[in-house]
């Protein structure tokens, strides 16, 4: 057979940002090697007549760095067509650890990513020491390919041990980080990570090692990757998703210092113009979006949302029966609406935060004459009534058996405008679903790039089909410097995702008893991704995995 497969009658949206066309694919040992009107045989054909054939997506803020102990298909991110992760974000990586640092690093990785440590330390092997051996206990055989950062976290442990969560580091210890960079970088990783928010705490509330890291620690690590001439830096500044102009100039000395790209996370469009100035001064930083709004749906049956409220924790634990009465009964409202207006309590170290209820919408009713109260929000409910707005909430669902379905809306659709025209910049990437992390949480925003097509594409047209593509394929793949990936093209590797536009979307996230060692987690699936296809092969055909695993771990190279 001239081909192993062939795609055809699809319409190629090729990852340029050019217009479509319609083309055969055909691939042979993984690589595209022919496009347009494909004669020849092949041992496997897809139809995809009504389709079109894009890149895979490559995503750049994942923490799938544990998962492939547990789930070699890396759910739910290849169920929505991503086919590449770059992972080892925020400074929190398995590797380079010598044994007595391993229990503390894992620790401190699931305390900030809502991972289950002990389920985890079940299926770990801990058969290495240095990044390279990392990477090779991962590469045996995946359903996406990975990108794996260096953790300065890590870093700081080997150079500095205990030291590393007490203080600032030497200028020796400094050195020593750079050597073991170079040697995770000579080994084929993409960069490297760190962080210095303040959300992210060890697991007695103590500041992860980075976060007492000095600038001039940053600094030296980023002229290190210089050396390489390749390779990225994700920084998590002290003012986290809104840096403020200290940390505004550090990212700046660092891109300017290492020559390399530095992405640090956003959830919305103000630092639009700090960007854009940094880019006509010859910096390359980047704004990581999470695009896909955490508007979590809950009832007051079903929910994890007030897990980490005083009282509402105890109440929501109670069997339904029991909870019911609990949340009828009057006396228990007082008690009730004190907690409601107080903080959560979150891990040590960390400052909860309050029950949004402005942003508290009915969703769903049961009962015919509460129709009209779908898509009100709770607070104007409570002012319109003269009622305290847990009252609201509780009386409603009450009468309805706490079948009540509510929402918490994060974002407005006019932040979905200015965030979309912050994309077509090209100075903010929609790419930062923290797919791998937050297992024990009540949300998944792996499908991002779902929501993109779905929402801003088909629905809403905020971006054009090409452009989007564009974005989440051959941008993120031209900043990172993976030259064989991220568009439709002879020669590159055969990394494809096939899609009915006029379905595609995420669908609700929901609890799956699949995670690490048989827990429960998070996923989120997809709508209308047809197949996947990695390394030439069909990984997924209508969200069935076929048993293939070609994705590997992808090590980048030095340039001499």
């Amino acid at each position: 057979m001239p081909y192993d497969l062939v795609i055809k009658n699809g319409m190629v949206v090729d990852g340029t940002g050019f217009s479509r066309y319609r083309a055969d694919v055909a691939i042979k040992d993984g690589t595209i090697v022919e496009l347009g009107k494909i004669r020849g045989a092949a041992a496997a054909t897809i139809d995809a007549d009504g389709l079109f054939v894009a890149p895979g997506i490559i995503d750049l803020h994942t923490h799938y760095d544990a998962q492939p102990f547990w789930d070699k298909l890396c759910t739910s991110s290849v169920w929505h067509g991503v086919t590449t992760v770059l992972t080892g974000n925020c400074g929190l990586t398995l590797a380079p650890l010598r044994p007595e640092h391993r229990e503390a690093m894992l620790a401190t990785f699931c305390c900030v990513e809502d991972l289950p440590v002990k389920s985890l330390a079940a299926v770990l092997r801990w058969s290495w020491e240095t990044f390279g051996e990392y990477m090779d206990a991962i590469d045996q055989g995946l359903g996406v390919n990975m990108m794996p950062l260096v953790g300065h976290n890590p870093l700081r442990l080997g150079a500095m041990g205990k030291a590393a969560w007490e203080r600032a580091a030497t200028a020796d210890e400094i050195t020593t980080m750079q050597d073991l960079l170079r040697a995770a970088l000579e080994a084929g990783a993409w960069g490297w990570s760190t962080t210095a928010s303040p959300t992210h705490a060890g697991p007695s509330g103590e500041p992860v090692p980075t976060r007492l890291a000095g600038n001039d620690e940053r600094l030296a690590l980023a002229r290190t990757l210089g050396e390489f001439n390749r390779g990225v830096i994700e920084i998590l500044p002290p003012s986290v998703a809104k840096p403020d102009e200290a940390d505004r100039k550090h990212l700046y000395e660092v891109a300017l210092t290492s020559g390399r790209p530095v992405f640090f996370l956003v959830f919305d469009a103000e630092t639009r113009s700090y960007v854009e100035g940094a880019a006509r001064e010859g910096a390359q930083l980047y704004a990581l979006l999470r695009v896909i709004p955490f508007n979590p749906r809950f009832t007051l049956k079903k929910t994890t949302f007030f897990n980490n409220l005083d009282v509402w924790d105890v109440v929501m634990g109670l069997p339904v029966p029991e909870r019911l009465a609990v949340l009828a009964d009057p006396g228990k409202r007082p008690e009730l609406r004190e907690a409601a207006m107080k903080r959560q309590r979150r891990r040590p170290g960390v400052l909860g935060r309050f029950i949004p209820w402005p942003a508290i919408v009915v969703s769903k009713v049961v009962m015919d004459k509460h129709r009209s109260l779908e898509g009100r929000r709770l607070a104007e409910l409570a002012e319109e009534h003269g009622k305290h707005v847990a009252d609201v909430m509780l009386d409603l669902a009450v009468e309805e058996t706490l079948e009540t379905e509510f929402q918490l809306l994060t974002r407005s659709p006019a932040e979905d405008v200015e965030l979309a025209e912050f994309v077509k910049t090209g100075h903010a990437v929609p790419s930062q679903s923290d797919a791998g992390a937050h297992l024990n949480t009540n949300f998944c925003t792996a499908g991002e790039s779902s929501y993109v097509l779905g929402e801003w594409v088909r629905e809403r047209q905020l971006l054009g089909l090409e452009d989007a593509i564009r974005r989440l394929t051959f941008q993120p793949a031209r900043i990172m410097g993976l030259h064989d990936r991220g568009l439709v093209r002879e020669g590159l590797a055969a990394d494809l995702m096939i899609f009915d536009l006029s379905r595609i979307g995420v669908k609700e996230d929901e609890v799956s008893h699949d995670g690490p060692a048989g827990v429960p987690r998070r996923v989120q699936a997809a709508d209308g991704v047809h197949y996947v296809i990695v390394g030439g092969q069909t990984v997924l055909d209508h969200g069935r995995h076929t048993g293939a695993l070609p994705g590997r771990v992808l090590r980048a190279m030095r340039k001499v």
